[in-house]
């Protein structure tokens, strides 16, 4: 590959998805409408969830009984996936129903395309009459809440320096130091000089016991947030509510009981931790994914683990509370409810720690997906889909007329069927780096047209039910054989039997994302 990239024909925006197509619900699928009001939608969504973090996806450490009695009732998904291993991009994803080439958050605090600051699967419920809640972490850069479509928003961050910072919620910080705790200044993730000093303990590297009490740790503030918005939502009208916390997202500072809840002797670390990373592409292997965590220990490594897996029993318990809340208010029946994440955490698969454009692994992209939906039974499906897919799935399931054009497909129909055909042969995902520099956005949009295969880079990746493959412009190819390698430990891109498999999946995923990389084509 060389030479510039190519911009698409004059009078076409090359840059608007080529399949995306309204969301229509009316006929197409069950709208619950008890007593003539139509469905509330409820989602809640936590930051870097990997998928196998929930008693009911098989982590026998996980202490997260309302999301398993909640996935009792529910459709988990065992086969969603992420568009990129990141929170700006994936959560963008999120609302727009649009890949990131589309949307053009092709990384953290890369502000979205203009033409898209005012829309979204929020606006389209807006306009067909539902009130719209947004609490939380919001990390769509470029835009805010209020500009696309919520109506009622708390607790959401500030943004400094053109990036919107997560856990720095000014209105929180005020409340806690109210309370007496004293907060390093500026610092973005709200931690205490007491905290700080444990992060960084060589004898406990990379986790701590939090010095604000739950009562007052931002999680629990966030849902009283929250509740006070369902408070004042309307009667006469059906709403979209979301509650985006910010658990289990690093630094692993946990408040009590949570950092000492989970049993140590329960964790279990990942299946390829003993290989560590070795075996993966250079550009993995220098990576601070790799380099900033080698001061643990094996014992370490559980602590952290278990520091993590504290930290979403916090996000589980916030759960347990709104479910609460709409059942005493009888709304709960009414509701469909969304649990799901923006992506995971390697969390010491292949040794490595968090998220990023190099990790387009099964724990960086895999996340939880629970659905229910007042007329529909509980049910398991492997089936794939995307983070792209769930605004069209919730305007079927609402019944909303959603007429934005999008890159996702509707999985209404797998919602209480564990043998509904699949929607999708594949997933994708797709990560930039801008003159290969992975920080380098304040909030500014830049055009994907602007993509140079002489200075930047990109990594994508295709996941079909039995294989996972990854293309590196700057690295070597990765391909793994899921049926004999769930663990991805074997890269088999060079291997001669496997030359068929990886020349088709890498003809996919380019030719999937020449639109807006046309230089990828050629």
């Amino acid at each position: 590959m060389g030479g510039q990239v190519r911009r698409g024909p004059a009078g076409r925006d090359p840059h608007r998805p080529r399949r995306g197509r309204p969301a229509v619900g009316a006929g197409m699928a069950r709208v619950s409408q008890a007593g003539g009001r139509r469905p509330n939608v409820l989602v809640l969504m936590s930051d870097e969830q990997s998928w196998d973090t929930l008693g009911c996806t098989g982590n026998l450490a996980a202490r997260t009984p309302h999301l398993d009695v909640l996935a009792e009732h529910a459709t988990v998904f065992d086969g969603s996936y992420v568009p990129f291993p990141l929170c700006c991009p994936s959560r963008t994803s999120l609302w727009t129903g649009l890949m990131p080439r589309h949307h053009h958050v092709l990384g953290n605090w890369r502000g979205i395309a203009p033409s898209l600051a005012d829309r979204g699967i929020a606006a389209g419920f807006s306009a067909a009459g539902y009130h719209t809640i947004y609490t939380g972490k919001w990390h769509v850069p470029g835009t805010t809440p209020a500009r696309m479509g919520w109506r009622d928003t708390s607790a959401v961050p500030a943004v400094l320096d053109g990036r919107d910072r997560g856990r720095y919620i000014e209105d929180y910080r005020r409340y806690v130091t109210d309370h007496g705790y004293e907060l390093v200044p500026d610092h973005i993730e709200n931690l205490t000089p007491a905290d700080l000093d444990s992060l960084t303990d060589p004898a406990a590297p990379h986790r701590a016991s939090a010095e604000i009490p739950e009562e007052h740790f931002l999680e629990t503030w966030q849902t009283e947030q929250f509740l006070a918005a369902l408070r004042r939502a309307p009667d006469d009208r059906p709403w979209l509510a979301a509650c985006s916390f910010n658990a289990p997202h690093f630094p692993m500072v946990v408040p009590a009981p949570y950092d000492r809840l989970i049993d140590r002797a329960a964790v279990q670390l990942p299946a390829s931790f003993g290989a560590g990373w070795d075996s993966r592409p250079a550009e993995v292997r220098n990576s601070k994914f790799a380099q900033k965590f080698t001061d643990l220990d094996e014992p370490g490594w559980v602590e952290v683990v278990a520091h993590y897996l504290g930290l979403c029993a916090l996000v589980d318990t916030q759960v347990g509370r709104i479910l609460g809340h709409l059942r005493d208010a009888g709304e709960l029946d009414n509701t469909i409810v969304v649990y799901t994440s923006d992506h995971g955490d390697m969390m010491g698969a292949h040794r490595l720690m968090e998220k990023g454009h190099l990790l387009h692994y099964e724990e960086a992209l895999r996340v939880p997906l629970l659905v229910t939906h007042p007329d529909a039974g509980a049910a398991r499906n492997a089936n794939l889909v995307s983070m792209v897919d769930v605004a069209p799935t919730l305007a079927e399931l609402a019944g909303v007329e959603w007429w934005d054009e999008h890159d996702g497909r509707s999985f209404a129909s797998m919602v209480g069927a564990a043998d509904a055909a699949p929607t999708r042969d594949y997933v994708t995902a797709e990560t930039v780096l801008y003159d290969l520099e992975p920080d380098n956005a304040h909030g500014e949009h830049r055009d994907p047209a602007t993509w140079d295969v002489r200075t930047d880079a990109i990594n994508l990746s295709v996941r079909t039910p039995r294989y996972r493959y990854v293309f590196r412009s700057c690295d070597i190819d990765e391909l793994f054989d899921h049926d004999h390698d769930p663990y991805e430990q074997v890269n088999l891109a060079a291997d001669p039997s496997y030359a068929e498999t990886r020349t088709q999946l890498h003809d996919l995923v380019t030719k999937d994302v020449t639109d807006v990389f046309p230089a990828l084509a050629v």
